[in-house]
């Protein structure tokens, strides 16, 4: 039997069912609100189908806050480049062919520190979920509409510096915008592609790599009061919330069959790697299922593992986050011949391409674990992610955010510049485009993010306004057939969704 979903809040929003919402989330009854929520839960069908508490959990997550809901809607974009007056929807410099090695969900949020093979750190791409091959302006409009989002929520406790990053946000969009044309002319001109080891000048990435280095001294994520405790001298996972600010992030234990399968899956995983270790270093210690994690893959199957690591000394072994791949959504830009065989190969072909190094994080790999497709990776307090969140007082004013986006507009110009999949480079061919008019190019690509980041704006208020109204599921109603024993026990339960506040 087939699950049926019947999303009757997309179409009965057509007429008149949002007339009353909720304090700032108020907002008239339309037909974008329509668009957002059947957008939104259509990409997430199946999900719904079979995890609606998990989905819910989303949902919620993407309604606390502006960036966390921009985060979570790379549907809601995807449909918008396609939209009829939309701001992203045309461009003078567009080119459908070549594809480029595409980040897929290229936000601010998606860079960070990474610790290569030989013990070095560079800024890299972290994130590949949504990763395939796609016209260069996907990739780059996201990223600059990113910026311009994250300009209008940096310095959120001092009212007076976020009113000058917002003010600045064009300037920002813009330099992101120009770290990308200029990076990428260089790159068809010759100049081999760089690796960003250092901070380039930006005071926030200065920041971001100093933290990434204490932490990789500390080694954080197994001193107390962390995801691991020491008991008699072995060391293990905590269960329940580490952080008892954060009550939806939970580590629960994982279904036996579950953990008994970890073994032949690490040692699958283990054969990806671009530089294997010796199999001991993976013996299993610990295991846990994972809540409340990321906010697009927050309904996505999510384990932390902890395996011996290159001694039996507690104090060098590892965690390795496991984490559920789904389709990137970027169907149908593929010529023939071109497409990755399964998922795993997607996520491992497209990082290590994007890469400067391709063992950027030497323990990054991709295989099957109870026939899900799951990334496995470093789950390290080293591995700095940019957050909005940090970015506050002197090293997020509007010139710093100006840099820090130069410095991501360049990195995805040398990740679009990689030959991939039997393809030749890209760069001479976007590079040309951009030259036809280059301030041109520059002012299109900030006035688009711009007013995207506007746009999205509205959509938050709007977003809030559904759950308010129609509770965390949008009011998407379903008819559904629980899933198997196995896989209902591998998603498991979650912890209660915390209510938004107005």
């Amino acid at each position: 039997m087939s699950r049926v979903l019947r999303p009757r809040l997309p179409r009965a929003l057509a007429g008149a069912l949002l007339s009353a919402t909720v304090s700032c989330a108020e907002r008239a009854d339309d037909a974008r609100t329509a668009t957002i929520v059947s957008t939104l839960t259509d990409a997430d069908q199946a999900l719904i189908a079979s995890r609606q508490a998990l989905v819910a959990g989303k949902y919620a997550r993407m309604g606390r806050d502006f960036y966390g809901f921009y985060r979570g809607s790379l549907a809601l974009f995807a449909h918008d480049e396609r939209a009829p007056g939309a701001p992203i929807a045309t461009s003078r410099f567009a080119l459908d062919q070549p594809l480029v090695p595409s980040i897929g969900d290229p936000h601010p949020e998606n860079f960070g520190v990474m610790w290569a093979g030989d013990g070095t750190p560079a800024l890299e791409p972290n994130d590949f979920d949504a990763a395939d091959r796609a016209p260069y302006l996907r990739d780059l409009r996201r990223l600059v509409a990113g910026m311009a989002v994250a300009a209008t929520v940096a310095n959120a406790d001092d009212p007076a510096a976020q009113a000058q990053t917002r003010a600045a946000a064009r300037t920002i969009a813009r330099a992101t915008a120009q770290g990308y044309a200029d990076s990428m002319a260089s790159l068809a001109g010759g100049a081999p592609p760089a690796r960003i080891a250092d901070a380039q000048g930006s005071a926030y990435l200065a920041d971001l790599f100093a933290r990434a280095v204490k932490a990789r001294q500390k080694r954080t994520e197994l001193e107390a009061g962390g995801p691991t405790q020491l008991v008699s001298g072995a060391r293990t996972l905590v269960r329940g919330a580490p952080d008892p600010t954060a009550p939806e992030s939970v580590q629960a234990d994982l279904p036996a069959f579950a953990y008994a399968a970890l073994p032949a899956t690490l040692e699958a995983y283990r054969q990806t790697l671009v530089a294997p270790p010796d199999a001991a270093q993976f013996t299993l210690i610990d295991a846990v299922r994972v809540f409340g994690s990321g906010v697009a893959s927050w309904p996505k199957v999510r384990a932390i593992v902890l395996v011996r690591g290159p001694t039996d000394d507690p104090g060098d072994d590892v965690l390795l986050e496991v984490k559920e791949l789904t389709d990137s959504g970027t169907a149908g830009w593929w010529p023939p011949g071109v497409d990755y065989p399964d998922l795993p190969a997607r996520v491992r072909g497209t990082s290590r391409a994007a890469w400067a190094r391709p063992d950027a994080d030497p323990l990054w790999g991709a295989t099957t674990w109870l026939g899900l497709p799951v990334q496995i990776k470093s789950e390290s307090e080293a591995f700095k992610t940019v957050r909005t969140s940090k970015m506050v007082g002197s090293i997020a004013t509007a010139d710093e955010l100006a840099k820090l986006g130069a410095v991501l507009g360049a990195l995805l110009a040398r990740v679009h510049a990689t030959a991939v999949l039997r393809a030749p480079s890209a760069a001479p061919a976007i590079a040309a485009r951009i030259a036809r008019d280059r301030d041109g190019f520059l002012d299109e690509q900030a006035a688009c993010g711009t007013a995207y980041a506007a746009l999205a704006s509205d959509d938050y208020a709007r977003f809030r306004g559904v759950i308010f109204e129609h509770g965390d599921l949008l009011g998407h109603v379903v008819d559904e057939i629980p899933p198997a024993p196995s896989l209902a026990a591998l998603f498991g339960t979650p912890p209660p969704v915390v209510p938004l506040t107005p």
